[in-house]
């Protein structure tokens, strides 16, 4: 993974966003210190699915001993039959 400063990344992005369309990662940094960190685009919705799909684990888990609570991963999974249902 490339390490760059702000100034550095803001004067190579094209550079930059080609490497990150080829499957690279950049961490930018302020002062020494790592602000963020550039992915394609495909990368990141994977991130966001894993994150979405930790947090509904996380709610199931807590609700799991609730009498008369649905679990979550049962009401997300019948909310994605709904939408493909609709096509």
């Amino acid at each position: 993974m490339t390490q760059l400063s702000m100034a550095q990344a803001r004067r190579r992005l094209a550079d930059l966003l080609r490497q990150v369309e080829s499957g690279a990662s950049v961490t930018i940094s302020r002062r020494g210190k790592p602000v963020a960190v550039l992915v394609s685009v495909e990368i990141y919705r994977r991130l966001e699915r894993a994150d979405a799909y930790l947090q509904a684990l996380e709610i199931s888990s807590r609700l799991r001993n609730r009498p008369g609570v649905p679990d979550a991963l049962a009401v997300a999974r019948a909310a994605r039959e709904e939408l493909e249902a609709r096509g």
